[in-house]
Order: C-alpha cells, then sequence, then structure tokens
C-alpha cells in the first residue's frame, strides 16, 4: 500500500501555517493591509491542508505493476456465450462518459496490480453504456436494479443475478476482491446491508459518526449559539428545575427536538440522492458541488449573508415555554434559528448525505450532528451551576468559524479533482509525489 504520511506531514505543517499566519481572531476590518493578506494566505493553507487529509483517505491509484488493458466485451449476448463456454462469470460495468467515479473506479480498481490478474483469470467483463436508450440497454438497466453510476453486477454462467455481490458506488481494494470472491462462490442472496451503511461500517462509519459529532460541538462554539445557551436552558426551566433529574429531563428533551428537524432534513436529503444519485457523477454538478462548498466557506467567514428572514427569525424565537412541551418545541426550531452560523456546516453534510442516498445514513448522521450541538446543552442544563463558569463570548468564536470556512474549500478542490481537468493533473501528480518520496 502506498505510504500517506509525506499527506499527513505536509497537512500537518499547511494547517499550523494557516493559524499562524491567518490571525483569525482578529476581525477583518481590524486588520492591517499585510495582515489581510496573511489572512488569505492563511486561508488558502488550511484549504490545502483540508483537501490533503480528505485526498489522503482516498485509494491510491496504481502507479507501478502491470496494468495492461483489460478485454471488456460490449454485447451482451457475446458476453453471455462466453461465459457458458468457458464457465467463468460476468461482471458487467454500467457506466457513462460523464461519470469520473466509473472513471476513478476504473483506474484505481480493476486496474490495481491485486485486481487485474482476477478479472481477467477468472471473469468475463462486459461494459454497458448508461446513456444508450435501446431497448435491449433498458432491459439490462432495469434487470440488473440500476439507479446510479457506478453500478457493478454480477451474473453466473447459469445466467442467474448475483446480488450480493454486486455494488452500486466506489469500493476500496479489499472491499472489491471481497466481492469478486462471493461471486465466484455464486451467491445469490439478497443484498442485506450492502448498501453505503455497511460499507462505511467496514471501513470507517465510527469514524464518520465522530467527525460529524464533533463538527456538532463545535457549531455550538459559534456566535449564533453560545451566547444564548444560558438563555435558552433557562427559558424552558432547565435552570430552575425542582432537581437535577429533571433539569437533565428537560434538556435532554430539547436536543431531542433539534434532532427531530436535523433527522428530517437527513432522510429528505437522502430521498433526493437515491433519486438523482446518478446526476451527481456528472462533471458540470461535481464543478456546481465544488461551488457550493466555496459558498459555504464564504458564509462561515461572514462574507455573504446566510440567514432566515428576520421576521421568521423573530416568531420562532418565540416558540416555546417552561415544560417539556416548551422545550420540544424550543428544540424543533432551534436549528432554524442557529442558521446563520450552524446551516453552512447542516448544508455541507447534506450534500454528502444526498450523495450516499442512503435514509439510515442520513437520518443518523443528523441526529449525530444534532447531538453533537446538543452537548453543551445538556451539560449546562443540568448543572446551572457551570452557565457562570463559560468562556465569554469573543473573538475565539471567529476563529471556530475560520477553521469551518476552510474545511469547507477543502472539500471544494477534493470535488474539482473529478470535474476539473487541471485539478484532476494535479491529484495525479500528488500521488506520484508520494510514491516518489515514500520509495525514497
Amino acid at each position: 500500500m502506498l505510504a500517506r504520511w509525506p499527506l499527513l506531514v505536509t497537512a500537518g505543517l499547511l494547517f499550523a501555517a494557516s493559524i499562524g499566519i491567518g490571525q483569525f481572531l482578529t476581525k477583518w476590518n481590524d486588520l492591517a493591509p499585510g495582515g489581510r493578506v496573511g489572512r488569505v494566505v492563511g486561508l488558502t493553507c488550511g484549504s490545502l491542508a483540508a483537501f490533503l487529509l480528505l485526498f489522503g483517505s482516498t485509494e491510491a491509484p496504481p502507479l507501478s505493476g502491470d496494468t495492461a488493458s483489460l478485454q471488456w466485451q460490449t454485447s451482451w449476448e457475446q458476453a453471455r456465450e462466453q461465459s457458458v463456454q468457458s464457465d467463468r462469470p460476468v461482471m458487467i460495468d454500467f457506466r457513462a462518459d460523464w461519470c469520473k467515479a466509473c472513471d476513478e473506479l476504473e483506474q484505481q480498481v480493476f486496474h490495481h496490480p491485486r485486481v487485474l490478474p482476477e478479472l481477467r483469470r477468472e471473469f468475463v467483463l462486459l461494459k454497458i453504456d448508461y446513456e444508450d436508450r435501446s431497448e435491449s440497454t433498458k432491459r439490462l438497466l432495469k434487470r440488473f436494479e440500476v439507479v446510479g453510476l457506478p453500478r457493478v453486477a454480477f451474473v453466473s454462467p447459469g445466467d442467474v443475478f448475483l446480488r450480493e455481490p454486486s455494488f452500486e458506488g466506489k469500493l476500496g481494494v479489499d472491499a472489491f476482491l471481497e466481492r469478486l470472491e462471493t461471486a465466484r462462490s455464486g451467491s445469490v442472496a439478497a443484498p442485506a446491508k450492502r448498501g453505503i451503511g455497511h460499507r462505511l461500517s467496514e471501513g470507517g462509519l465510527l469514524a464518520t459518526l465522530a467527525t460529524v459529532f464533533l463538527a456538532g460541538f463545535l457549531a455550538s462554539l459559534t456566535p449564533c449559539v453560545y451566547p444564548l445557551i444560558p438563555i435558552t436552558i433557562g427559558v424552558f426551566g432547565a435552570r430552575t428545575a425542582e432537581s437535577r433529574g429533571r433539569a437533565l429531563a428537560l434538556s435532554l428533551t430539547y436536543v431531542l427536538g433539534i434532532g427531530i428537524t436535523y433527522t428530517v432534513l437527513g432522510l429528505l436529503a437522502a430521498s433526493f440522492g437515491t433519486v438523482f444519485g446518478g446526476i451527481l457523477q456528472n462533471t458540470w454538478v461535481l464543478i456546481g458541488l465544488a461551488a457550493v462548498f466555496v459558498l459555504l466557506g464564504l458564509a462561515s467567514l461572514g462574507a455573504i449573508e446566510f440567514a432566515l428572514p428576520s421576521q421568521l427569525q423573530t416568531r420562532l424565537s418565540q416558540t416555546g415555554g417552561t415544560g417539556y412541551g416548551g422545550a420540544l418545541s424550543m428544540g424543533l426550531v432551534a436549528g432554524l434559528i442557529a442558521a446563520p452560523c450552524v446551516g453552512p456546516i447542516v448544508a455541507g453534510i447534506l450534500v454528502y448525505v444526498a450523495q450516499q442516498g442512503s435514509l439510515w445514513l442520513g437520518g443518523l448522521l443528523l441526529f449525530d450532528f444534532a447531538m453533537g450541538l446538543g452537548v453543551l446543552f445538556v451539560v449546562l442544563g443540568t448543572f446551572s451551576g457551570l452557565v457562570g463558569s463559560l468562556p465569554k463570548s469573543g473573538a475565539w468564536m471567529d476563529g471556530v468559524k475560520a477553521v469551518f470556512a476552510m474545511i469547507f474549500f477543502g472539500i471544494a478542490l477534493y470535488y474539482l479533482q473529478f470535474g476539473f481537468e487541471p485539478m484532476t493533473a494535479f491529484a495525479d501528480g500528488i500521488w506520484r509525489a508520494v510514491a516518489a518520496v515514500a520509495s525514497g
């Protein structure tokens, strides 16, 4: 496996440089001209650091070994005939010219030195154009349950659709080799727990949940949430509750309301992704997503407004009252009131959820974010004596928002590597440089 330590070290150095140069605890209008230049340079370094951390976690392309072209059939009838004659299963790769993830799957996985011999020796390979509107292709798309791209399906020599090893999306080398082994065994079981959520649980669901939870906690430190915590827990009665148990129950009820609101948003985003998942692989859509994250980064910096209409915010802020009903109703609208600060973060998670298209994952991640956002509400609502020891609101909150901005800009660069040719070449150059450093 290609060593990733050069990427991690570089990312760490760039992030340290961004903190040292950016002066993020000083407001933009208070910076001298040289300080404003430093702020831009710091944001650039931090964005590159976030990009390298994301980029370094992906599967490295094969830079050595046997990468000669595979022999692909383009006719279903010919592939079936060859499968029967050679007693080998068929692997069908559904793809389209606009699908960058399909290209990535082929280059990084199909042509990997560990995968290539298996495909050549054990399978008949067939490519199907997703954009082909012929009746025969439409039948294949329906039979093999093609919703989005990439989509890989396996068929036994006896013409049985092997659902268990078939998959949608991009797998790493190890997970793909497991699918090949299952396809060789001829397993036809239903694809239970084989969606994106299962792949995440195998390759990092806990890490994803921890990251989203931390994002929620950091969001509670932003200027739209943090200063309101003492006021909010006083309104629904946690600070005046007759027992610590009731204070805890009220605080949890309030956070549950936040969780319900965000879970519904996650389910809606996942439903959107299920319908339009294939569209999200289009080059122009990927560039559009990069632009969205740039806007989210600018919103985190306060360069553009990301807020609900003032009249709606006023009406929402009047919702609630003491007791469990008041705590729940306040929680249901709390996420909307905090939109100017947490909105960009939530929107970034929603874009990710829409790409995955998994309902349960969408609900889980947004509920997880809400729990992170509610940690301080629960702790301070239960132990009201701690409210007086809270750090005062100040410029450090702008530093928190700057960190989110750099993360959003880094994600934008990550999407551009799939949809923008210069960034694609740049990404390939990074892997080659890493390989040279790691081997030398």
